[in-house]
């Protein structure tokens, strides 16, 4: 899926799942707008093989996740393909015990874990509606800029399932335990406005303005210290789930093998030459 051109490259990878490639950012879209931009399996597992191609190269330095049209984000999982025969020889039409499971690592979780590892920094520009695992998609993303007129809902009490996508785990570590009970427990809808001020974007911007913002961010992260951003990224993540000691280490670590980065050696000696730094991204 990477397309290793500096310009702009564009691939269908397919026609619910739009990609491109402008000046070193990715730009990733999702396109089932008759089904409030949900995701079916195959789209989700695309997205999962495109976040983790973005690692170990320099071509491509930031990614942008948007929804098709202006009504959606993402409105979780396509449930219309949920629905399907499981017949067989043995006359099983139940899944077997530990099946739900698996298809949930596999799944959503490893959707959310691709995009939380993902080595370059990810801005999700919510156009729309974001709901269930595409709520939780913006909010395991680097950065969110949202429409003024977006929204986010924790859908699942709606429909007497249980949060999935690592939502249990991002929103408490955002806006608290508490906070988080209340907006999974009522699946209320929750306003641009509501969300910048609770902290769950960054920005709040006009719908018209949602592209061009997404862009300059995207642009500024293509054009720094790539692996800085990733060293950064990283600690910030391992922060969320070790003692100070253990990151500690890890933050010593990341020093000494930033430090032979062509860009850490760059950014000292435009200090000392007091010019610019042209940062290479490695």
């Amino acid at each position: 899926y990477l397309l290793l051109m500096d310009e702009k490259a564009e691939l269908n990878i397919e026609k619910s799942i739009e990609f491109q490639v402008e000046n070193k950012v990715a730009w990733i879209t999702i396109d089932n707008q008759k089904k409030g931009n949900g995701l079916t399996p195959e789209m989700r597992n695309h997205l999962i093989d495109l976040f983790e191609s973005f690692n170990g190269q320099s071509e491509i330095r930031s990614a942008i996740i948007i929804g098709a049209g202006e009504r959606f984000f993402c409105t979780g999982a396509d449930l219309s393909t949920s629905t399907q025969n499981n017949d067989n020889s043995e006359g099983i039409t139940e899944p077997i015990t530990g099946e739900i499971r698996r298809m949930m690592l596999d799944g959503s979780i490893k959707l959310m874990n691709s995009v939380i590892d993902c080595e370059v920094p990810v801005i999700a520009a919510v156009n729309g509606t974001a709901a269930g695992i595409g709520a939780h998609l913006a909010f395991c993303s680097d950065l969110v800029i949202t429409s003024e007129t977006a929204r986010f809902i924790e859908i699942f009490a709606r429909r007497g399932l249980v949060p999935d996508g690592l939502g249990a785990w991002i929103l408490p570590r955002l806006i608290g335990i508490q906070k988080t009970k209340e907006l999974m427990f009522f699946a209320d809808d929750v306003s641009a406005e509501e969300a910048l001020r609770l902290g769950l974007c960054n920005r709040a911007v006009p719908a018209s303005e949602l592209e061009t913002k997404s862009r300059e961010w995207a642009e500024r992260l293509a054009a720094g210290p790539s692996r800085s951003y990733m060293f950064t990224k990283w600690m910030i993540n391992k922060s969320l789930d070790v003692d100070r000691m253990t990151l500690a280490e890890y933050e010593a670590w990341a020093v000494e093998v930033n430090a032979s980065t062509y860009d850490s050696k760059e950014g000292v000696l435009s200090f000392q030459e007091k010019r610019t730094p042209e940062w290479k991204g490695y």
